[in-house]
């Protein structure tokens, strides 16, 4: 009985410790252009004028918001 029990602890040990596949470089999204263009008003044109939808939303400061908190 005591057998079992060890040989079934180190199966889920070698089992748990198995090394994953991991990526050599993790890509992070550049946020600081769109943080900026959320306190700056010629940047957040700017930025709207790049995305769909942005012509729409600018002079409606709500949507703007929204639009850019997608981006983010």
């Amino acid at each position: 009985m005591k057998s079992r029990l060890g040989l079934g602890i180190v199966l889920v040990l070698a089992a748990c410790g198995r090394e994953r596949e991991m990526a050599e470089q993790v890509e992070m999204p550049d946020t600081m252009e769109v943080m900026r263009a959320m306190h700056d008003a010629a940047a957040r044109d700017s930025m709207l004028d790049s995305m769909p939808g942005g012509e729409m939303a600018r002079g409606d400061s709500a949507a703007e918001m929204q639009l850019l908190e997608r981006k983010r």
